[in-house]
């Protein structure tokens, strides 16, 4: 092995060290009490270290929370479209469920992403960079695009779903505002459905 290709490697594991200590730190006692210097020392790496790869703790939040929700997304997209074949059901539907269920089974992925929804979505270079993990993303925009609508508008849609879903699970998991998860669950699937809906 070169030269060239050890520094690659030795690059690229010192910044997933970064991120992995990170996520660990941040699903253990939150985002905001996690600090640079817990992480450095979790993940082995001097602090000057840290900020060679990232300018300050948001940015590295915003790369790790930008990955996992396109991931997340991904996989989402990808077993619902595969329960729907299976069952010959609204791809649409199994979709808005198996993202209503994933949140309501990780509750506190679900809050970490709402307190940092900002920073995943903030700009157009972020949203597309979770849309590089959703290998369906594209089936399931033409799937959502209402006839004479372009692109852009079924992806506002599937942003806006995305946000409105995660955003009434946090408060009813958390709050039970403005009512249990258990007891919203049905008005908020169909309520869900409904907006996705063709409208020809």
């Amino acid at each position: 092995m070169n030269k060239g290709s050890v520094f690659v490697e030795e690059t690229v594991n010192k910044r997933s060290r970064i991120q992995d200590a990170a996520i660990a730190l941040f699903h253990e006692q939150g985002v905001e009490g996690t600090s640079v210097n817990e992480i450095v020392k979790r993940a082995n790496v001097a602090k000057g270290t840290f900020y060679v790869y990232y300018k300050d703790k948001k940015e590295l939040i915003s790369q790790i929370l930008t990955k996992q929700h396109g991931c997340l997304m991904n996989d989402i997209l990808n077993r619902s479209y595969e329960t729907a074949k299976a069952q010959h059901t609204c791809w649409k539907r199994t979709f808005i469920d198996e993202l209503i269920s994933y949140y309501i089974q990780h509750p506190k992925l679900l809050r970490t992403v709402q307190k940092n929804i900002a920073s995943i979505l903030d700009t157009k270079e972020h949203r597309n960079m979770v849309f590089t993990h959703i290998e369906r993303m594209p089936d399931f925009l033409r799937l959502l695009q209402r006839e004479n609508e372009s692109e852009k508008k079924a992806l506002n849609r599937f942003l806006m779903l995305m946000e409105i879903i995660g955003f009434v699970c946090y408060n009813a998991i958390f709050f039970e505002q403005p009512d249990s998860i258990e007891e919203i669950l049905p008005e908020l699937r169909e309520t869900m459905f409904k907006m996705l809906e063709r409208k020809e």
